[in-house]
């Protein structure tokens, strides 16, 4: 028999169609001995409640048949629900301290929780159902969205009422005019279409609930206003559902760019009365076959005088940049102080800038094509011949070849069965070359001017301070799949225009990248009224005195770091607060 003096163990436990307990004392021996047993089903209205309320109601129930036993006591007060506030009324009856084990360890209570014969037919329908997630619906129904509108037209009741006083007892031509609109129940009709009141903010979530739904995608403006037009009407919807669609951040950040950032073109300028490769332009060819040891050419190109180039195999595996580095830093700056050299930067991933030696490169990938397409390894071998070719041909600027250029005379290529010599003397050379090299400097503005002349569109210029999207082209974003990540990143913030198709940028601490880019890797964030504003930025929670923000979701992982990181984005704020963590 139990003995009240001695303290009581009760094990509980509960399933889906029924609870389970044990009472059990710790006899002389040491061992825990069970002095009860009790099994109850649920009842319909039970059978809905959540697994927590299960497992208390099993204990509640243990507590009721028992509590001849186990009265008395004090217990320390939880935040609960109501249905658990008055349960813990009942419990705050017994001096009693609740552990959690897993059901393997309380067999007999786990045991007694599943009978089957508790298990009542009527709430086996329940057993089947599956809550699908939203992205799996193509449109849902919003009966909220249905009584606002409706709500919105009951505070307008002046112009419901005359509508339905013109509709009833108006001059014929009056309801004629009148014959596309219609009142049904709270709603008003407007070629069967809903018409949506003047609210700004009831507007904007009609048009939210089609453009942003997984059935219809994100379309552009055109397939926005068909889908909206379906159902809904009000005076200037098209250009409200344009001004929306312009503003979808969504849309701004993963969709092509068909109106890209137009910049001005801007040429090198020519240097009056230059030597030859006084001002050069280089440029790298690389992932080329393997051929003794090089996969890659360093292409350099005289921009001033002569168009001349010189072609360098190298190898793609050189630690370039660490090079680069003490070339600019020491060594050229030194020597151009003595040579009145300059050392000009072009935008990455930006060829438009050095057009001169990225039209030298393509050159040279067909002279290369031509002789070597069959034998491609043997590339290097005929570098030489591709340079002379090059240097040998008339410019389109100059008229002159770049070998008339540098010596005064033209090298021939062939042997020839002439005696007569095409090399002048020295002083003849001399002069040719002062005069031709002059003309030259008026041949390269004219040409420049031209290609300026060319771009006659409007162009796009950004302001310090404005946001940003950046191209995510060449970025190391931590996406799984490059295809299926966002076109651009951002917003960032332009801290500083440093020229006309410069801009320096406000990046996170975490990108450790050169923060100026070329404007046309830029594209101007929009914000519409229509659309209202598309990051909230809520502030951080702060726990235990810990600023805590919540994840909307993890991006992608680093497995092989130790500890593992995780890319994660946080709800309300844009690509740029995304961190590895």
């Amino acid at each position: 028999m139990p003995d009240i003096d001695k303290p009581f163990c009760i094990e509980a436990d509960a399933s889906k169609w029924a609870t389970g307990a044990v009472l059990r004392q710790k006899g002389p021996d040491g061992e825990w001995h069970p002095c009860g047993y009790l099994s109850k089903s649920l009842s319909p209205t039970e059978w809905n409640y959540e697994i927590y309320d299960h497992e208390l109601l099993a204990i509640y129930r243990a507590l009721m048949e028992w509590r001849h036993y186990l009265m008395g006591g004090e217990i320390q007060a939880q935040k609960l629900n109501r249905r658990q506030a008055r349960w813990s009324l009942f419990l705050s009856e017994f001096d009693l301290g609740l552990v959690h084990v897993p059901g393997k360890s309380i067999s007999q209570a786990d045991a007694l929780s599943r009978r089957s014969n508790e298990q009542d037919d009527v709430n086996s329908d329940n057993e089947d159902i599956i809550v699908l997630p939203d992205r799996l619906f193509i449109q849902g129904i919003d009966l909220e969205m249905k009584k606002d509108i409706a709500e919105w037209l009951g505070l307008d009741d002046f112009h419901k009422l005359a509508l339905e006083q013109l509709l009833d007892q108006g001059m014929p031509p009056i309801k004629s005019a009148l014959s596309d609109w219609k009142i049904d129940g709270d709603l008003l009709f407007f070629k069967e279409r809903v018409y949506v009141p003047n609210d700004l903010e009831l507007r904007r979530r009609v048009v939210q609930s089609i453009h942003n739904t997984p059935g219809v995608g994100h379309p552009g403006q055109w397939n926005t206003i068909e889908q909206v037009q379906q159902d809904f009407w009000w005076p200037g919807m098209a250009k409200f559902i344009r001004s929306f669609v312009d503003g979808c951040v969504i849309c701004q950040q993963s969709k092509i760019n068909t109106h890209p950032t137009r910049t001005p073109i801007q040429p090198l300028q020519p240097t009056p009365n230059s030597f030859p490769f006084q001002v050069c332009t280089m440029d790298l060819i690389t992932d080329l076959p393997e051929c003794d040891g090089m996969d890659s050419i360093l292409v350099v190109v005289d921009h001033s005088s002569t168009k001349g180039v010189i072609f360098t195999p190298c190898a793609k595996t050189a630690d370039a940049t660490k090079i680069a580095e003490i070339f600019a830093a020491e060594v050229f700056q030194e020597m151009g102080k003595q040579l009145s050299i300059k050392h000009s930067m072009s935008t990455a991933f930006h060829p438009q800038m050095d057009g001169e030696t990225e039209q030298v490169n393509q050159e040279i990938e067909v002279y290369l094509r031509v002789f070597c397409s069959k034998e491609q390894t043997r590339w290097k071998e005929y570098l030489p011949l591709a340079e002379f070719t090059h240097n040998n041909r008339t410019h389109s600027v100059l008229k002159k070849s770049p070998f008339y250029m540098m010596m005064g005379y033209h090298p021939c290529p062939l042997p020839t069965i002439f005696e007569k010599t095409t090399i002048p003397l020295v002083e003849e050379r001399l002069q040719e070359l002062k005069r031709v090299r002059e003309e030259t400097t008026s041949l390269l503005e004219l040409a420049r001017q031209q290609m300026i002349r060319r771009e006659k569109r409007k162009l796009d210029m950004f302001e310090e301070g404005q946001k940003v999207w950046l191209e995510a082209k060449n970025l190391a974003t931590g996406y799984p799949s490059r295809k299926l990540a966002p076109k651009r990143e951002g917003l960032f913030k332009i801290l500083k225009v440093l020229g006309p198709v410069t801009y320096k940028l406000d990046l996170p601490h975490q990108w450790k990248i050169h923060p100026v880019f070329h404007a046309a890797l830029l594209s101007p964030f929009k914000q519409t009224e229509a659309h209202g504003p598309s990051f909230m930025e809520p502030p951080p929670d702060l726990i235990e005195g810990f600023e805590e923000y919540e994840v909307d979701a993890i991006i992608g992982h680093r497995p092989k770091k130790r500890p593992r990181e995780f890319l994660v984005s946080y709800t309300g704020y844009d690509s740029s607060h995304n961190r590895w963590i």
